[in-house]
C-alpha cells in the first residue's frame, strides 16, 4: 500500500442534506430502515453494515464503523465496517479503552462522545498516529454505544480523510447512529429485538406511530404523546383521522394513498392538530410494511415536530419582507401588494392611489444629532402613519426617510388628499428626540390608478415626481400627479449628476459682495457667495442649486470648499496690503458636526487666514431647527476667535433666550423687512425693534439688501452699523475686490449715480 493512498474504500456516497428539513428527513430515513430491518428479524451483523452504509451515505468521504467488547470485557474489536478492507481491520482489533486510545477507546473510556477534528494534533491519538497514516485517517468522532440496565457496549464511529470539525448534522447522525446500534447489539433473540425496538421507541426523539392494515392505532411511542397530546390509551384503536387540521383537501390524501401504494412509502410535510387544538407542522415519513405473501400488514410512521422550523422560516419571510428599524413592511412586500392590488383592479372600476412620502429636512437632523436621534424619528414617524392610516391600507418604508402608502379611495377622488393632509397635520405636531423637541415636517407626492398609470414602476415614479414638486414648491405639502412633474424629476436628475460633476471638477467660484459702516460709508468687510460656472449655462445662481446640493447631502462638502477657499482669497488680499477687514461665509446646517471646531482650527491653519477677521452666518431658522445642538457646536468655533452673525434675523422666531446663549456678535436684518422700511410703518418698526434689541444686546447691526437712497437713509437714522446691498456693489470676482476695499468713494458715488436717475 501506497504511503499516501487510503486503505478505506468508500463508493456510492450521497450529498449531504442541504437543509435542516432535509436533514431531518435523511434521518427518519436512516432510523425506519434500520427499525424495519429489525422487526424482520435480519441478522444483528448484516443490519450493523447496512446501518453504517447508511451513515456513510449521507457524509461524504467518511467510513463508519461499529467496535464491541471481546469476550474478556477489556478490549474492542471491530464488529461492522463494511468499507474497511481487511487489513484495517486487523490493525484496529484489540484496541484497549483509555484516555490515549484514540477517539472510540477514548469514548468508550470516557463514557461520552469524543470528537477529534485531526488526529496529528491530538494527544488522543499520540500512540495510534501509524495506524492512522496507515488507514489515511485525519479526523474520527466516536460516540459510545450505551444500553440502559447494560452499560457501555462499544463505540459508533464516522472517521473522515481530511481534518474537520463536525456540524449539527454529524453529530446528531453520530448520536442516532450509536443508538440504533445499541438496539441491534441488545440482543439477537426475537424477544429481545423486541424489546430493544420498544426501547428505541420510547427514547427516540421522533414520534412513532404503528397501525395494522385497516389504519387502526396499534402502538405509538412516548415522543408521539409529547407532540401530539394524545397517550396511547387515547388513541390506540382509533385512525390517524382525530390528528387532522382540516387544512388538507381530499386531493392530498389521494396523492398520499397513491404513493404509498405504488412506492410502499410517502414523504414530506403535513399539517396535523394537538389534542389542544393547536395546528402545527410535522415532517412525516410513512411507510407500508407487507407480509409474506405481500399484503400490507402494518404501517408505520415516524414524525418530527416542524414547529421551529417553520417559526424560522417565518421569522426568515419578516426579515425579508419587513423593515428592521420601523417595523414596517418593505420595498419588496410593497411592491407585491401593489401588483397583487394591480391584478385584482385591472379591467374593473377600481381605483388606487400611491402616496409618496420623504421626510422634510431630514439630512440635518442625522448630520446634527447623529444617527441614533434618525433611528428615532424614523420610527416615530413610522408610528405617526400607522395611526393615520386605515387597516386595509398599506404602509411601507421604501429605504432612509422614504415611505409610501397603496390605499383604495373608492369613488372619492379627493379621499387621498384628505389622507395626506391628515398626515401632513400629524407631521407638524413636535417629534421628542432624546428629550428635544423638533419639528419635522414631510412633503408628499400622489398619484392615480389608472390615471397616472397601469403599472407600479409608472404609479411610484409619478407619486415620487410629485413629491419632489411638493418639496420645489416649500415641502410640508401634498401634491398630486401631472405630466409636467415627470419633465421636472428629469431636469432635477440631470441637475443633481452635473452638481456632482461640478463639484469633482471645481466649476464653482467664489464672488464677493462688500458691505459698509453706515454712515461713514467706510468699506468693513466682504461677504464670500458661491457661484456655480456652468460650462454650458454660464453662471448657475445658488438659489437653484444650494437647496439641490442641501438635500442630496452634498452641502458639507461644498459648504467646506466655500469656506476654504474664501479664506485662501482672504489670505491672498492681506499679503498684497489689504489688512483690515471682515470676512463672512454663509455656515450651512451639515457642517454643525462632531468635529466642525476641530475642522475650522485646521482649516484656518492651512489658509494662514486670522480667525479674527473670519465672520461665520448662520441662519435664524438653523438655530430653530437645531436648538441645543447648535449652541454646544458653536461655542467651541467662538472660541477659536471667529464672529458668529445671525443671518436673515426676524423670519425664524428665535427665542430672547437663545440669543443670549448663543455667543453672537451680529444681527443681519432679513432683506424682507429692508425692502419696505422706507415706505410700510411695519417694517419700519420691526427694524428699528431689532436695532434696539440687538444694541442692548451688545450686538452690530447689518442691513442687507439695501438698493435705494431712501431705504439707506432709513436704516441709518435708526441705527443700523452696517449696511450691504447692491446700492453700493453686486457681487463681484475676487479680483474687484481689492479696489472696493480701498475706494472710499465707492458708496458715494453709488448714491450720486441712484439720485441721477
Amino acid at each position: 500500500m501506497d504511503k499516501g493512498t487510503p486503505a478505506l474504500q468508500i463508493t456510492e456516497q450521497k450529498a449531504a442534506p442541504r437543509s435542516e428539513g432535509e436533514a431531518l428527513e435523511k434521518l427518519l430515513e436512516l432510523q425506519q430502515c434500520i427499525l424495519e430491518k429489525l422487526a424482520a428479524h435480519e441478522d444483528p451483523r448484516r443490519v450493523l453494515d447496512e446501518l453504517c452504509r447508511k451513515a456513510e451515505a449521507l457524509l461524504p468521504h467518511f467510513v463508519a464503523t461499529v467496535m464491541v467488547f471481546d469476550a474478556t470485557g477489556s478490549t474492542l474489536k471491530v464488529c461492522a465496517a463494511p468499507s474497511l478492507p481487511p487489513e484495517a481491520v486487523t490493525r484496529l482489533d484489540g484496541l484497549r479503552p483509555g484516555p490515549q486510545a484514540g477517539s472510540c477507546g477514548t469514548a468508550v473510556h470516557l463514557g461520552e462522545p469524543v470528537f477529534v477534528e485531526d488526529v496529528r494534533t491530538d494527544l488522543r491519538w499520540a500512540p495510534l498516529l501509524e495506524t492512522a497514516e496507515a488507514l489515511g485517517l485525519r479526523a474520527c468522532w466516536s460516540m459510545p454505544i450505551r444500553i440502559p440496565d447494560v452499560g457501555i457496549l462499544g463505540s459508533f464511529a464516522l472517521s473522515s480523510f481530511k481534518p474537520r470539525r463536525p456540524s449539527a448534522f454529524d453529530r446528531r447522525l453520530l448520536d442516532v447512529g450509536a443508538h440504533l446500534a445499541g438496539i441491534v447489539l441488545r440482543g439477537q433473540a426475537l424477544e429481545q429485538r423486541l424489546l430493544l425496538a420498544a426501547t428505541a421507541l420510547e427514547h427516540m426523539d421522533e414520534g412513532v406511530m404503528i397501525t395494522d392494515a385497516q389504519c387502526r392505532i396499534i402502538q405509538v411511542n412516548a415522543s408521539f404523546t409529547r407532540i401530539t397530546g394524545y397517550s396511547a390509551d387515547e388513541v390506540l384503536g382509533k385512525t390517524p383521522a382525530l390528528l387532522r387540521s382540516g387544512r388538507h383537501g381530499e386531493a392530498f390524501y389521494r396523492d398520499f394513498w397513491k404513493a404509498l401504494e405504488q412506492d410502499g412509502q410517502w414523504r414530506g410535510e403535513v399539517w396535523n392538530r394537538r389534542k389542544n387544538g393547536e395546528v402545527y407542522p410535522q415532517f412525516l415519513s410513512v411507510k407500508a410494511l407487507r407480509d409474506e405473501e405481500g399484503q400490507v400488514a402494518h404501517y408505520v410512521s415516524v414524525f418530527t415536530d416542524a414547529s421551529h422550523i417553520k417559526s424560522s422560516e417565518m421569522r426568515l419571510w419578516e426579515l425579508a419582507h419587513h423593515d428592521a428599524l420601523t417595523g414596517l413592511p418593505n420595498r419588496t412586500y410593497f411592491s407585491d401588494q401593489l401588483e397583487a392590488a394591480l391584478a385584482q383592479a385591472a379591467g374593473g372600476s377600481r381605483h388606487l392611489a400611491v402616496l409618496f412620502l420623504d421626510l422634510d429636512r431630514f439630512k440635518n437632523i442625522n448630520d446634527s444629532l447623529g444617527h441614533h436621534a434618525g433611528d428615532q424619528l424614523l420610527q416615530q414617524a413610522a408610528d405617526r402613519l400607522r395611526a393615520c392610516m386605515r387597516a386595509q391600507d398599506v404602509v411601507a418604508r421604501l429605504g432612509g426617510d422614504e415611505f409610501v402608502v397603496l390605499m383604495d379611495p373608492g369613488a372619492d377622488p379627493d379621499a387621498a388628499l384628505r389622507v395626506a393632509d391628515k398626515i401632513l397635520e400629524a407631521f407638524r405636531q413636535p417629534f421628542d428626540l432624546g428629550g428635544q423637541r423638533f419639528v419635522v415636517t414631510t412633503s408628499i407626492g400622489i398619484s392615480y390608478f389608472p390615471r397616472h398609470g397601469a403599472d407600479s414602476a409608472s404609479l411610484l415614479q409619478h407619486a415620487d415626481a410629485a413629491m419632489y414638486e411638493a418639496k420645489k414648491n416649500g415641502r410640508n405639502r401634498a401634491e398630486r400627479y401631472a405630466p409636467t412633474m415627470t419633465t421636472s424629476v428629469r431636469n432635477r436628475v440631470a441637475l443633481e449628476a452635473e452638481l456632482r460633476r461640478a463639484l469633482d471638477e471645481e466649476q464653482f467660484v467664489l464672488h464677493y459682495q462688500p458691505f459698509y459702516e453706515a454712515g461713514s460709508g467706510r468699506p468693513a468687510g466682504v461677504e464670500a457667495l458661491v457661484r456655480w460656472h456652468h460650462p454650458e449655462r454660464g453662471l448657475v445662481s445658488p438659489g437653484e442649486f444650494v437647496p439641490l446640493a442641501e438635500e442630496i447631502g452634498l452641502i458639507h462638502e461644498l459648504g467646506y470648499w466655500v469656506t476654504y477657499n474664501a479664506c485662501l482669497q482672504g489670505s491672498a488680499w492681506r499679503r498684497a496690503g489689504l489688512t483690515d477687514f471682515v470676512l463672512a461665509v454663509n455656515l450651512s446646517p451639515s457642517q454643525l458636526q462632531g468635529d466642525c471646531a476641530q475642522k475650522l482650527r485646521r482649516l484656518l491653519s492651512e489658509t494662514g487666514f486670522p480667525a479674527h477677521q473670519l465672520e461665520l452666518e448662520i441662519t435664524e431658522s438653523l438655530i430653530m431647527e437645531h436648538g441645543s445642538i447648535a449652541e454646544a457646536e458653536l461655542g467651541p468655533m467662538c472660541e477659536i476667535g471667529v464672529r458668529l452673525a445671525m443671518d436673515d434675523f426676524g423670519t425664524g422666531f428665535s427665542s430672547m433666550a437663545q440669543l443670549k446663549r448663543l455667543p453672537l456678535t451680529k444681527l443681519k436684518i432679513d432683506r424682507s423687512f429692508v425692502r419696505g422700511v422706507a415706505a410700510d410703518p411695519s417694517d419700519a418698526a420691526i427694524v428699528e425693534a431689532t436695532v434696539a434689541l440687538g444694541h442692548a444686546l451688545g450686538l452690530t447691526i447689518t442691513a442687507e439688501g439695501v438698493e435705494t437712497v431712501a431705504q439707506r437713509g432709513m436704516l441709518e437714522a435708526r441705527g443700523c452699523d452696517y449696511l450691504q446691498g447692491y446700492l453700493f456693489a453686486p457681487p463681484v470676482p475676487a479680483a474687484e475686490v481689492p479696489r472696493l476695499l480701498t475706494d472710499m468713494a465707492a458708496p458715494r458715488a453709488a448714491e450720486r449715480r441712484t439720485r441721477s436717475t
